[in-house]
């Protein structure tokens, strides 16, 4: 037989090494499919009806409220209903703590949830707070007072949501000296749908002049019951007419009387001099206003070359014995930019503010809507949360960078200076003050609406670059 012949073994080396990367590529195939896909990365933001949503935002906002409040990025939106229960007595603290933190740890969001369609109820915190507010005093007469301001028709149409919340159905008169206007019909029957007794006389003095002229116009309006007359400006704002009145009482209107409030900036009293700053509210009794509406005095008073307020001021001292009674809870707020340290001292309430729309910004007319749940006194009462937080009612929610002594009445210096105005230029009615928290943490009471028994604030925190916090507080009666 002949010798068998053999194959060459780099030939069955090849055939091996074939078989070998075969199965390799088989089970790596095999692999890649059956092997747990990992999870692709959660995508950071998405646009929804034109507002950035971030990934931290795992509920549905309400974007209704986030295009009135002009969001265009959204990296928080909470919701926190508070339940105002009334305290049995008038005696509680300006300021309350709270054991109940205002911001709770997220809870861990299980696999299900990641699944489903965010709700907006997913955006409620659970728990309610329960706050203590003293008992709603009884309903304000002030048929006694009568108030007047000089403007345009347009601003005297602008104000009246404002005046609303201190004017209306409570007896108080409003008079009116605006520029001729057609449309003067239309803002009367604003003010009576919304209850305030407003009357309107068109006149085409100067600005000035006619506000001086107020002096006598009130005076020749004034009805049996007046005992006191109000010269004051279209953005003079009262946060409650109960404790106006209340003010009011403890001088002698029987006897010729001028109440006003001195500039919180030493600068400009030295322009305008010791006078009643007429954003705050100058108030006149019956005898002097009627006193300074004699023709002999009036007319040499209107040719004064000053401003009404402090034409008011002149004539008083020139014509009368009688001085400034200065009521220091009657607040001009000559204060450009942040005023958060004003609104957020914990001492009481002021009977005025001013300025509220021009040199600073905080919409009192919105601010006030509280009111309708927990009464005047529930409006820029604080309470402290367990976590650090801290809510003014109407104004802010804020977090010191150094926590705040319990009853520490120092009102931070947060607002620009004026007229080269330095830290010791407020203290006469400011003081205690104490300098700024660079590190304090503020969401702003931006927008509010009534909705049915229920207010809802809406206080943000902005940064352009992260993303807006928004903080949404629901208010209602227990």
């Amino acid at each position: 037989m002949g010798a068998k012949t053999e194959k060459p073994r780099s030939s069955m080396g090849k055939r091996k090494l074939l078989r070998f990367v075969f199965v390799g590529c088989l089970v790596t195939s095999f692999t890649i499919f059956l092997w747990p896909q990992a999870e692709p990365p959660r995508v950071t933001t998405q646009t929804v009806s034109n507002i950035t949503l971030t990934s931290d935002v795992d509920c549905q906002p309400d974007f209704e409220a986030l295009h009135r409040l002009d969001i265009q990025k959204l990296s928080q939106y909470v919701r926190r209903e508070v339940v105002a229960v009334q305290s049995p007595t008038n005696v509680l603290p300006l300021s309350q703590r709270l054991q109940v933190p205002l911001f709770p740890p997220k809870s861990q969001v299980d696999q299900h949830r990641l699944s489903e369609e965010p709700l907006h109820d997913d955006c409620l915190i659970p728990q309610q707070v329960s706050v203590q507010v003293p008992p709603p005093p009884k309903r304000a007469d002030a048929s006694h007072i009568d108030f007047g301001v000089a403007t345009t028709l347009e601003r005297l149409n602008d104000s009246l949501d404002a005046f609303s919340h201190w004017a209306s159905h409570n007896n108080a008169h409003i008079f009116a000296l605006i520029e001729p206007d057609e449309r003067a019909h239309e803002v009367l029957l604003k003010a009576n749908t919304l209850g305030i007794n407003l009357s309107i006389e068109e006149s085409s003095e100067e600005y000035q002049r006619r506000y001086f002229s107020l002096v006598p116009h009130l005076a020749k309006n004034m009805r049996p019951e007046t005992r006191w007359s109000c010269v004051m400006d279209d953005d003079t704002f009262f946060l409650s007419m109960p404790e106006l009145l209340k003010g009011l009482s403890e001088y002698d209107d029987t006897k010729p009387m001028y109440v006003g409030g001195l500039s919180e900036s030493i600068p400009q009293v030295g322009v305008f001099g010791l006078m009643g700053f007429g954003g705050a509210g100058v108030f006149l009794t019956r005898p002097l206003i009627q006193e300074l509406s004699r023709p002999e005095i009036f007319n040499d008073c209107q040719r004064m070359d000053v401003t009404g307020d402090r034409r008011i001021s002149l004539c008083i001292y020139q014509y009368t014995s009688v001085r400034l009674t200065i009521d220091h809870r009657l607040h001009q707020l000559d204060m450009m930019g942040d005023v958060s340290g004003f609104f957020e001292a914990e001492r009481p309430p002021p009977l005025s503010v001013h300025h509220w729309k021009s040199w600073f910004h905080a919409d009192m007319a919105k601010a006030s809507l509280v009111s309708n749940v927990c009464g005047d006194s529930c409006l820029l009462r604080q309470w402290h949360f367990g976590d650090g937080w801290i809510l003014t009612n109407g104004f802010s929610v804020v977090k010191y960078s150094t926590e705040k002594k319990p009853g520490d009445r120092s009102m931070e210096l947060t607002w620009d200076s004026h007229n080269g105005a330095v830290f010791e230029s407020y203290l006469h009615e400011l003081g205690p003050l104490r300098v700024k928290d660079e590190g304090k943490i503020s969401y702003l009471h931006e927008d509010a609406i009534t909705d049915e028994d229920r207010v809802r604030q809406w206080y943000v925190h902005r940064d352009p670059e992260k993303g807006d916090q928004v903080l949404e507080v629901i208010w209602r009666s227990g």
